[in-house]
């Protein structure tokens, strides 16, 4: 059983808050910090919250460099407009973003250029929904045909079910029932990334 708590401590001026998951295999308590500014401490079901808190805030200079270290390296993207111009990644090249009214909606390449098509406003959300879905339509099929390049690699293993979806903080995972999740951003990335994870 896996249950999870959030709590803070104090570390001089800041506030460091934590995610507690007690896990009912774990014999010793671990203490990770993620890029996404997010500090996870995995303890043994028998753990006292105390003993927890009391960890962490031993630990909490290492932490908040850690959270430091994170933050000063996080990408500076400005936030996306979706509007013509704009730069977008695909397969680790960039496309501009060419907006144009018309029927039906549709998102293609064209010299550097990611064509969507829409009849009406071309609203940053109705931009955005349809590049999703395009991305994500491009990434099963790219995920797939790569899958089916390097899985000879890996003699004796068998073709996993592969579900593709947003992921905050990895890139792709594999279950023990061999369920392989990869995430849809990847397809921004070149094509040599995608065959390593």
């Amino acid at each position: 059983m896996n249950y999870e708590l959030v709590h803070e401590v104090v570390y001089g001026p800041e506030t460091i808050r934590y995610q507690v998951q007690w896990v009912s295999t774990r014999r010793t308590l671990g203490i990770e910090v993620h890029p996404d500014q997010r500090v996870v401490v995995r303890a043994p079901m028998d753990c006292a919250e105390e003993v927890i808190a009391q960890r962490v805030q031993k630990r909490a200079g290492w932490i908040s460099r850690q959270l430091a270290d994170f933050q000063r390296y996080s990408p500076r993207t400005p936030p996306r407009q979706y509007v013509s111009g704009e730069t977008h990644l695909y397969l680790g090249r960039q496309y501009r973003l060419r907006l144009v009214s018309g029927k039906p909606p549709s998102v293609r390449m064209s010299r550097g250029h990611l064509v969507v098509t829409m009849p009406g406003k071309a609203t940053p959300e109705r931009v955005n929904a349809l590049l999703w879905r395009w991305y994500l339509d491009h990434a099963r099929a790219v995920f797939k045909e790569v899958l089916t390049q390097v899985l000879p690699r890996f003699k004796g293993h068998q073709p996993p079910r592969v579900i593709v979806r947003a992921m905050q903080s990895r890139w792709g995972s594999l279950s023990p029932a061999g369920t392989m999740t990869l995430n849809a951003n990847l397809i921004r990335a070149p094509r040599a990334c995608i065959e390593y994870v």
